[in-house]
């Protein structure tokens, strides 16, 4: 992480881009890409007046991704993470019915396969290992991710957007009620004892 950029970070939303690292740290990658994928959830919920609280939703959620992720990634918009989201968050799959992509797949920084951000098409009919591709839910468009520049590209789009937005009203109003780890409690509640809150 950039130091200017540490400089500016508020506790509470550096707590929670901390917490995926430590999932990727941990080899706890879908943890990792669950949580990241929620980050531009909470990033516009920020902005929103707290005196007329509304939920996030698509239109918010992809418009928050396109204007701070942008060009981060060269096959992903806005809409195509909102639906990676509602896969991952609901459903515990990538699928979407209308998503560009046949399959989804995250690679761990473990694998000889580095590919980040592409886009491979695999025809109907062909094998591997003996199995037909649609058995393997191969068929089709593919997107490879990489599971830590997926999650970096949010947690920086996150933090750059935080540096820019510090002094937004909402976001000061908002930013000390998100909800993070405590390793020291929550006084006068939890005391030495950690706590999520």
């Amino acid at each position: 992480m950039e130091a200017f950029l540490m400089a500016e970070q508020s506790v509470e939303l550096e707590a929670l881009l901390q917490e995926i690292e430590k999932a990727i740290d941990a080899k706890l990658y879908y943890l990792a890409i669950a949580v990241a994928l929620s980050v531009p959830d909470v990033c516009s919920g920020l902005e929103s007046d707290p005196e007329n609280p509304k939920w996030q939703n698509q239109k918010t959620y992809a418009a928050w991704c396109d204007s701070n992720i942008g060009t981060k990634f060269n096959n992903l918009v806005g809409n195509d993470l909102y639906r990676l989201r509602g896969g991952v968050l609901h459903k515990g799959h990538f699928d979407h019915p209308k998503s560009q992509f046949n399959r989804v797949i995250f690679i761990g920084p473990e694998s000889q396969i580095v590919a980040h951000d592409k886009i491979i098409t695999v025809n109907e009919g062909v094998k591997l290992g003996g199995q037909d591709v649609a058995q393997l839910r191969l068929q089709g468009k593919v997107l490879l991710l990489g599971v830590v520049p997926f999650c970096e590209a949010i947690s920086t789009s996150a933090r750059e957007w935080y540096c820019a937005h510090a002094a937004n009203e909402h976001v000061q109003k908002n930013i000390g009620r998100l909800v993070r780890f405590r390793p020291d409690g929550m006084p006068p509640f939890s005391v030495g004892i950690p706590t999520i809150a």
